[in-house]
């Protein structure tokens, strides 16, 4: 622990060693305390509902992942260039409803210290428009300013909106950044505008100072909540075909983890789920990229599935560009049993915390600019050991959601968006569809 940082606000920071530490807790627990002081500023701490190794329910009042973004190094256009004397107002959309809302900022990949004056939470009327009455003030460790150093991620304190955030509710949250910040962390595929505006418009809910949009979460990483009813957090783990990808990202909700978040509201209502998305576009499982693509499942794992808040399933579904690159993480001919030993060490991971996973077979890429008769057959092999290797606590056989019947290497006419790659809106709602609900552990 750094020596300059007081414990309360150094235990709120994830990275290195901390992270896994935390990790522990939240899976076995199904829960999150980000420290002892996660309440108010006073020091009084919240309840935090608790999973029964015996009966496998939840008693109490439980935090839960809302909404969430992976981290990328922010290496091309304006992520590359940075932030100074503005305000960032980013638009997310809560999976779940609840109080007591915390948001999760990272400089993970900067290289300097991020200093964040201020910050406001409220809910979004239109455009970077905040409902009247709706903004609050975001603090951290009590205090209005935050500085993150660089590498690591922190945590609010829990805000008090003026109404519960309710389910399927847009927000904005704003950040005022004096900067200048160097390259930025963020997650480019937004599915909605980032609003930019000089100075610090934190408190401004209208719109008239906010003349700039941006594609990208810029430093947020997640939002949670207290939920006295849900069950627990579903991660959906996996590269651009859970991340989302045109028509997805022009309009909002469009992604399968949308439509499933949608699903589970609507056929259990009473005992509801957070559902957040972590994947990144050209993401592989076994190679670590530069920029956008994000470091390996396998590397990013932990600490971006493992630390989500409450969390009880993960969903995963990755694996399909590694195929297309037809190589391994050393350069060599990719191998099936690469993927699969690859699986047993993220279900291994997972299964350490207290979390179940689901395996998703791996959808048609037919057609696909990298598509080869090579890598058609590792994922044959590959969705065979999926459905009948027994390592998932449950299988969502995504490419028989998908698939056209009459061409099974193939998309159905109509779900996907032409590339024969990335799902349709339809295919989507196919692909949330085939999830299992009773399979979930939540």
């Amino acid at each position: 622990m750094p020596a300059s940082l007081p414990r309360r606000h150094a235990l709120k920071l994830f990275g290195g060693a901390a992270a896994l530490g935390t990790t522990m807790l939240l899976g076995r627990c199904a829960a999150t305390r980000a420290d002892a002081g996660d309440g108010d500023a006073d020091g009084a701490s919240e309840p935090v509902g608790m999973r029964s190794t015996v009966q496998d329910v939840v008693t109490g009042p439980l935090r839960v992942g809302a909404w969430a973004a992976a981290p990328v190094a922010g290496d091309t256009g304006r992520a590359s260039l940075g932030f100074t004397e503005c305000t960032l107002r980013l638009v997310v959309r809560a999976s779940v409803g609840g109080i007591r809302p915390r948001i999760r900022l990272s400089n993970l990949h900067g290289k300097a210290p991020l200093l964040v004056e201020s910050a406001s939470i409220g809910v979004r009327l239109r455009g970077a428009q905040a409902a009247e009455g709706t903004l609050t003030q975001v603090l951290f460790d009590g205090e209005r300013r935050a500085v993150v150093p660089a590498g690591q991620e922190l945590f609010s304190d829990p805000v008090s909106p003026a109404r519960p955030i309710a389910a399927r509710d847009v927000l904005l949250v704003s950040l005022y950044l004096p900067g200048p910040t160097g390259p930025a962390t963020w997650h480019p595929r937004s599915q909605d505008a980032t609003w930019i505006a000089s100075g610090d418009r934190t408190w401004d809910g209208g719109t008239l100072r906010f003349t700039k949009r941006e594609i990208g979460w810029y430093y947020l990483t997640g939002l949670d909540l207290v939920s006295t009813t849900a069950g627990g957090t579903v991660v959906c783990f996996g590269d651009s075909i859970t991340d989302g990808s045109s028509p997805a990202l022009t309009r909002p909700g469009g992604r399968w983890p949308d439509a499933l978040a949608a699903r589970i509201a609507k056929a259990r209502p009473d005992r509801p789920l957070g559902v957040v998305d972590l994947g990144i576009a050209s993401n592989r499982l076994l190679t670590d990229r530069q920029g956008e693509a994000g470091r390996s499942a396998l590397t990013r794992f932990r600490g971006d599935a493992l630390t989500q808040p409450g969390l009880t399933d993960v969903i995963l579904l990755e694996g399909i560009n590694d195929i297309g690159s037809r190589r391994d993480a050393d350069g060599r001919p990719l191998t099936a049993d690469e993927l699969i030993s690859g699986y047993r060490t993220l279900i291994g991971q997972a299964r350490a915390v207290g979390a179940a996973v689901h395996g998703g077979t791996l959808t048609p890429f037919q057609g696909a600019t990298y598509y080869s008769d090579f890598g058609e057959q590792i994922r044959q092999r590959v969705n065979q050991w999926i459905r009948t290797g027994g390592a998932f606590d449950s299988v969502v056989d995504f490419e028989r959601a998908v698939r056209d019947p009459r061409y099974p290497g193939r998309y159905r006419p109509g779900y996907d968006i032409g590339d024969r790659l990335h799902p349709s809106d339809t295919g989507y709602r196919a692909m949330a569809a085939a999830v299992d609900l009773a399979a979930l552990r939540g």
